[in-house]
């Protein structure tokens, strides 16, 4: 088992599991619009960005999890800006 942190919770997974795959099963919201757990991940719309410390910002669907990564999730990094309202 591979041991990290998403958000400060400490969480577990297997070698070559992605950051969203452990994130969605152990219940760490990360929005996703084109990963589906029945395809490879396509890594296309950059829906899914989080920050990794020492990485960046970084797709979680198409990064594997490794030992002790901290992950976050709601970092102003991996935060789109909000639309501004016009007029």
């Amino acid at each position: 088992m591979i041991e990290f942190v998403i958000d400060g919770k400490k969480v577990q997974g297997e070698a070559g599991e992605t950051i969203l795959n452990v994130a969605r099963r152990v219940g760490i919201e990360i929005p996703a619009l084109c990963a589906d757990p029945r395809l490879p991940p396509f890594d296309s719309c950059g829906i899914c960005v989080v920050e990794v410390e020492g990485k960046g910002v970084v797709k979680a669907c198409s990064t594997p999890i490794s030992e002790g990564m901290v992950v976050r999730t709601r970092a102003p990094a991996s935060v789109p800006p909000s639309p501004r309202k016009s007029g």
